[in-house]
């Protein structure tokens, strides 16, 4: 009879197969109990870890835990297909640069509306920019003299055909809670 563990669950080894050990006959689940007990702990730590990065903080330390801002965005060319992908900016220096925006938000694009939502935002000043991504690879295609060849949208509807937008014509006060905002696609 085979030697037994206390509190450790013992289970029958499939016919033809061999256990490590040797021992044909029955063999200890302390591997998977342990790895269950492993992968648990390791989820808890990284959910941990990562609540206390993911937090938004103000200046003077507030969360924006429970902020809101929605963007709703009409006239959405449907028969074009792909995203709209939004993005959300916090100053002039980091304006139009996607590789410095604060927030991203993304909807398939459809007839007539969409909302792109900034979840947990602290108050503040923020702009917003969109691109109707038609072709999905995640870049505004230009002309060959730079104009725009896919929709693209701007927080407060500012829209200049020759020029780059102004952050302060663009930005949007946001003092907490709930904000909604609206924009029309442009093509």
């Amino acid at each position: 009879m085979p030697r037994s563990t206390p509190g450790i669950a013992e289970t029958p080894v499939k016919e033809g197969l061999e256990h490590p050990s040797g021992d044909l006959g029955t063999a200890t689940a302390v591997s998977m109990g342990m790895m269950t007990r492993l992968a648990t702990l390791l989820a808890t730590a990284a959910l941990l870890a990562t609540s206390f990065v993911t937090a938004p903080r103000t200046a003077d330390g507030q969360e924006g835990e429970g902020n809101e801002i929605r963007w709703i965005i009409s006239g959405i060319d449907v028969e074009e297909g792909g995203y709209v992908r939004c993005a959300l900016y916090r100053d002039e220096n980091t304006w139009l640069n996607t590789a410095r925006r604060y927030r991203r938000a993304a909807a398939a694009a459809r007839r007539g509306q969409v909302a792109c939502v900034f979840r947990d935002v602290p108050p503040g000043t923020y702009a917003m920019a969109a691109l109707h991504d038609a072709d999905n690879d995640h870049e505004m295609d230009k002309s060959l003299i730079g104009l725009p060849q896919e929709g693209y949208a701007i927080s407060r509807d500012e829209h200049n055909a020759l020029s780059r937008p102004d952050f302060d014509d663009a930005s949007v006060q946001h003092d907490g809670g709930r904000l909604v905002t609206r924009s029309r696609m442009r093509y």
